[in-house]
């Protein structure tokens, strides 16, 4: 009786002293929980990409349904048998390794599975002190985590060679494979490598086979396994598969920072075939200087990406492959300007067969060209559109005021328009920002969605961003119209990519010295975005005597990989657009020149503002003799508003420097004046500095010698109305 009291009492007083320490010394399992590596799967749950973890490791977790019976028995058979039935300690074991040791001189070890996860929160080296921890810290464990869950502590903490740690990750890294897909062979080498990782790993083991027959052969012989199943896995000769971590998307997954799985959008054979369109073509491209290529292909109804390309190869250091196109800020050339359209559609100022005005314009000695060189005087709003005229889209933008291209911008969060809009003024219209591919395929994507805008992404998990209704699905229609019915004859050697190809509308884009060229397109299924170009910043170069645009460059891959995309189906005319009569004239002076059938938005009125007949038209039309004088238009709404413009100085342009060979005679280093007056009287008046007035005749060029020196000079109209340019004249 006695022996039965003492014994109880000092097991109330061990549990005492437990419960004490344990609230003395609470168990911490944070270091179990180490960083974990990522690994990137595209939308059909195939593996795209690894990442190690941030300290460098491999750590994949085992899922709880890959924990399958044959891992179990054969673990537990091999490290701990009485796992399941001791309390974090074996005392037998202990027992015996006491006795072993001291009557040998090779030493065992007594600790346990949840032993072995207690010296994992540490490792540090086996002393007395740190064995009697250990112990203690299994206890701990046993009274806080169920079997299973220290058993999954062990499996993803224990090494498995190098920079290997769990079994999931051993799994992965040696045999490819997932642990519920392992053969009975494959768990048995994976079990044995914990005892000794850097002699047992794949890559120091000349023969796997001997360590895993002899892990089976002590298995059979503690009866885990069956005579069938211990004969079938001897006999099968297991071999490692190593192979470099999967990083199908390296552009993609170097923006994933997150740790364990990550979920995306990406359609991983889409990713490939767009990849391969994108090398293909820099290796066609390399004649003209150009050795960079990206690509983004957006699901237009979930916004979701499905193709990422950010290089033509991530791995060509020699043109700096690592760079990302898709993010980086470019030129958007000309493909900006559907967007001037659509608001012009919407404000009144043009309908799509509305005539336009193109002709030169200066603005504040800013004065854009087209990219031929050339002004076609009056064009349709459609043909402005589809022949990238510079002018028009200048002068729409223009007439927009606060609803120009920039408030569009600034309405999508365009990450890199930073300044005001006066620090842009006109040249925004025609490229004169950076902005990165993605973002100009979000918005060519906002008209594939009815005007209503959203970004994208590539996470599955991310939440759709806040829509914005930026434009209206009727101006968006109308644009989407004119882009897909471009006229195909200027297509030259991109012909055989589009004769096959369903309606898509798209725009090209090419910056100044063809450094970016891009071509954007989109249907109501998906939006494709291609740019070409150089990393460097080098401008391409003219091969075989072509000039190198985004209609040339980049068109062929876009239309290529709208084919990779399958049958595309095309937009619904939306609810109030009709067709009617309208005056096509740009400007209706009197009569009606040309009356045509054309699609309006009918709740939109069309009235163009006055000051679509800038000064500029007005020079136009005087020069091509459409009217003799302003005082023709007398009867015009806009009439007194036109009365009051200044004269107009179309050469020297303001704020410009002129340079002559100082050794030419002073006849050939004269500079052209020419200047349009709008007053019924064409005299006009030149005022150079403090000089004597030099008179002169309405549009009538008149040359004169300035001295090299900064000049202000004037136009004075016989309505004593002035316009000033200041310019700079240089002899070299």
């Amino acid at each position: 009786m006695k022996l039965i009291k003492y014994s109880t009492l000092t097991i109330i007083t061990l549990l005492c002293i437990f419960f004490l320490l344990n609230y003395l010394y609470p168990l911490n399992t944070a270091r179990l929980n180490k960083p974990q590596s990522t690994i990137i799967y595209d939308k059909e749950h195939h593996i795209i990409a690894v990442k190690l973890s941030p300290d460098g490791f491999l750590r994949l977790p085992m899922k709880p349904q890959e924990l399958n019976d044959d891992i179990k028995k054969i673990v537990l058979g091999y490290e701990d048998q009485y796992f399941e039935t001791h309390f974090g300690v074996n005392p037998l074991s202990v027992v015996r390794a006491f006795w072993f040791n001291l009557t040998n001189q090779r030493k065992i070890g007594a600790s346990t599975i949840t032993m072995q996860v207690a010296r994992m929160m540490h490792h540090q080296s086996r002393t007395l002190k740190q064995k009697l921890t250990e112990i203690f810290q299994a206890l701990q464990l046993e009274l806080y985590y169920s079997k299973e869950e220290i058993l999954t502590f062990y499996l993803n903490n224990a090494p498995y060679g190098g920079n290997v740690e769990g079994f999931a990750s051993a799994s992965f890294r040696y045999f490819n494979l997932a642990p519920s897909s392992l053969s009975l062979s494959q768990i048995a080498y994976l079990s044995a490598i914990p005892k000794n990782p850097n002699a047992n790993r794949p890559k120091t083991l000349r023969d796997i086979n001997a360590i895993k027959n002899r892990l089976l052969k002590r298995l059979y012989g503690l009866d885990l396994l069956k005579t069938k199943d211990y004969k079938r896995a001897t006999q099968e000769v297991i071999a490692t598969h190593i192979k470099p971590l999967p990083n199908k998307v390296p552009h993609l997954s170097a923006q994933i920072k997150t740790q364990g799985e990550v979920h995306t959008t990406i359609n991983i054979a889409l990713q490939h075939q767009v990849q391969k369109l994108i090398k293909a073509q820099v290796n066609a491209l390399k004649p003209f200087g150009i050795y960079n290529g990206s690509a983004i292909v957006i699901d237009n109804k979930s916004m979701e990406i499905v193709a990422y390309i950010g290089s033509q190869n991530f791995y060509d250091y020699q043109h700096g492959g690592q760079n990302d196109g898709v993010q980086a800020l470019v030129s958007p050339g000309s493909t900006l300007k559907p967007l001037v359209y659509a608001k012009a559609l919407e404000e009144g100022i043009i309908t799509p067969l509305k005539k336009l005005y193109d002709v030169p314009l200066f603005i504040d000695g800013y004065k854009p060209t087209n990219y031929a060189k050339n002004y076609l005087g009056e064009v349709t709003a459609t043909e402005a559109l589809q022949l990238s005229l510079n002018i028009p889209a200048v002068e729409l933008d223009r007439l927009l005021k606060d609803k120009s291209l920039y408030s569009v911008l600034k309405e999508a969060n365009v990450r890199s328009l930073t300044h005001p809009k006066s620090y842009y003024g006109s040249a925004l219209t025609l490229g004169g920002f950076g902005i990165s591919l993605q973002e100009n395929a979000q918005l060519f994507a906002m008209l594939g969605n009815g005007g209503l805008y959203q970004q994208a992404t590539f996470l599955q998990s991310e939440r759709k961003g806040t829509s914005k209704q930026i434009l209206t699905p009727q101006s968006s229609y109308l644009v989407s119209n004119i882009l897909a019915d471009s006229q195909r004859m200027s297509f030259t050697s991109s012909w055989e990519y589009i004769k096959n190809m369903p309606k898509v509308a798209f725009k090209t884009g090419t910056s100044a010295r063809a450094k970016d060229l891009l071509t954007l397109g989109y249907t109501p299924n998906y939006t494709v975005a291609v740019w070409f170009g150089n990393f460097s910043g080098k401008a391409s170069k003219p091969y075989r005597n072509t000039l190198a645009t985004g209609l040339t460059i980049a068109s062929p891959t876009l239309f290529k990989i709208f084919k990779e995309l399958g049958k595309q189906t095309w937009f619904t005319q939306p609810n109030h657009i009709t067709t009617t009569t309208i005056c096509q004239d740009a400007i209706q002076l009197g009569k009606c020149q040309q009356e045509i059938e054309d699609q309006l938005i009918d709740t939109v009125i069309l009235n163009p503002p006055c000051d679509i007949m800038r000064a500029e038209v007005l020079a136009y039309l005087l020069n091509h003799q459409q009217i003799q004088s302003i005082n023709e238009l007398s009867k015009h709404q806009c009439y007194n508003e036109w009365k009051t413009y200044k004269p107009l100085i179309t050469n020297p342009v303001h704020d410009k420097t002129y340079a002559h060979n100082r050794l030419l005679p002073t006849e050939l280093k004269k500079t052209m004046l020419q200047c349009y007056s709008f007053e019924k009287n064409p005299t006009i008046y030149w005022l150079i500095d403090n000089d004597t007035p030099i008179v002169g005749k309405s549009g009538m060029a008149l040359y004169h010698y300035l001295r090299p020196q900064k000049h202000t000079i004037s136009c004075l109209d016989e309505g004593a109305k002035m316009q000033s340019v200041v310019i700079f004249h240089e002899e070299m």
